[in-house]
């Protein structure tokens, strides 16, 4: 009885530290005086974002850059090989690790949102099942702190929401304009764009106090490098630009697919695009990425627009209300086609031409090259320089689907437009 009473006082005390403390070194110091072994705190990054006394006099598993203290590489593969980062996400309780040494985890939670983790390392004394309970009231009193110490996001923060919103709402006729704000903020223009969207539910009106989320955009923002972000309509909202010619490449893709699974979260991705007066046709696409890929039951944490198009027309065909908004169709076409014709351009060359007659061709060699009035091994060099500059297959029918797809749109959109090639 007289331990059950002790172990109520502890917790007690903890909790009573938001009050009596009210910081997260002072709250971190009653936890050690209780747990009597080092206590760090940890952001998702690996990033050590305090710790308590003991633990200031460890820095074997510490190393620094730019002035911060990160985990040492080796010990967070170590921690991803044997699983300790995935219970850490996954588990809402505290529990003991074992390795070279024994600690204690334990997840720090925001909205349901992982945004940082209790680490505590057995060197002072052996732990005991006491020690779980204690770490888990931990976890929740700086759970309430960080809300307190973060209420609002940074002043740049609000700034780029401010901009993208404004491009998402408003109908954008001054390019000029609107890339001269954009040089106010902290996000480069380069010549590829990119749309990704995350529903995300917040909980509060204001969705500037809610911590968990601002933690969110702040860990995906560190993923996705240089882009700007925005919360509108329930949805977490980034615009990401670089000069790749996917703008998320197969890495940084990975990186993101890791991030989205440990946090139970999905995303639509546009096509590749780059005319900023067309970003709410590409918002759309990330959004209609998202909803056909549900309603086909399709559980995937990267929705890409591009893989639903002939879905997103079916469903423009079946909706009999005017709530839908239509996607112009030149969005449509693939960035392969524009990749060729602008390659075509700068360098006078007749790709995207031979690629073209070669479909209409039904892919066939001999028929495309006395079309074109070519030899068959000059056709051949520029059916392999088309694979090399797109880095695709041709032989793969869901690739040439694609690209066959994007040509009768640009077929359509010549009968009714005379506009077609600069506007791709």
């Amino acid at each position: 009885m007289q331990k059950k009473n002790d172990l109520y006082k502890k917790k007690y005390e903890i909790y009573n530290s938001l009050f009596t403390e009210n910081s997260i070194d002072g709250i971190l110091n009653i936890g050690e005086n209780f747990l009597g072994n080092p206590i760090f705190i940890l952001d998702t990054s690996y990033r050590i974002i305090t710790r308590s006394n003991l633990a200031k006099l460890d820095n074997s598993s510490i190393e620094t850059h730019n002035g911060e203290s990160y985990l040492l590489l080796d010990i967070v593969q170590l921690m991803k090989k044997n699983k300790c980062i995935d219970n850490i996400y996954n588990s809402n309780n505290a529990f003991f690790h074992n390795s070279d040494e024994v600690l204690i985890f334990c997840s720090i939670r925001i909205n349901n949102i992982t945004v940082g983790y209790i680490s505590v390392l057995q060197s002072k004394r052996e732990f005991n099942a006491e020690d779980l309970e204690l770490t888990n009231v931990l976890s929740k009193v700086f759970s309430i702190q960080l809300q307190k110490e973060n209420l609002f996001i940074s002043n740049s923060g609000l700034d780029e929401e401010y901009y993208l919103t404004d491009l998402l709402i408003n109908r954008i006729d001054n390019i000029e304009y609107m890339t001269e704000r954009l040089q106010y903020i902290n996000f480069n223009l380069h010549k590829n764009l990119l749309i990704l969207s995350i529903p995300f539910k917040q909980k509060y009106k204001d969705y500037r106090h809610n911590f968990g989320l601002t933690e969110l955009i702040k860990k995906i923002k560190t993923i996705l490098g240089n882009c700007i972000s925005t919360y509108y309509k329930d949805t977490i909202i980034f615009l990401i630009s670089n000069d790749h010619n996917d703008v998320i490449n197969d890495s940084l893709k990975q990186i993101l697919l890791e991030f989205l699974k440990l946090n139970n979260l999905r995303c639509g991705i546009s096509i590749v695009f780059d005319n900023l007066l067309d970003i709410q046709d590409f918002f759309n696409q990330s959004i209609h990425a998202l909803e056909l890929s549900a309603s086909m039951k399709k559980d995937n944490n990267i929705n890409y627009f591009e893989d639903y198009i002939e879905y997103y027309l079916f469903n423009v065909s079946m909706h009999t209300t005017n709530d839908l908004y239509k996607i112009n169709l030149l969005t449509l076409v693939h960035p392969w086609i524009k990749k060729l014709i602008k390659f075509d351009d700068k360098h006078k060359t007749d790709l995207f031409k031979t690629l073209k007659t070669y479909l209409e061709n039904n892919r066939n060699a001999n028929d495309t090259s006395i079309q074109l009035n070519i030899h068959r091994s000059t056709f051949f060099y520029r059916f392999n320089k088309i694979q090399s500059l797109l880095d695709i297959s041709l032989g793969s029918n869901n690739n040439l689907f694609k690209l066959e797809l994007s040509l009768k749109i640009l077929d359509y959109n010549t009968l009714t437009s005379t506009t077609i090639v600069n506007s791709v």
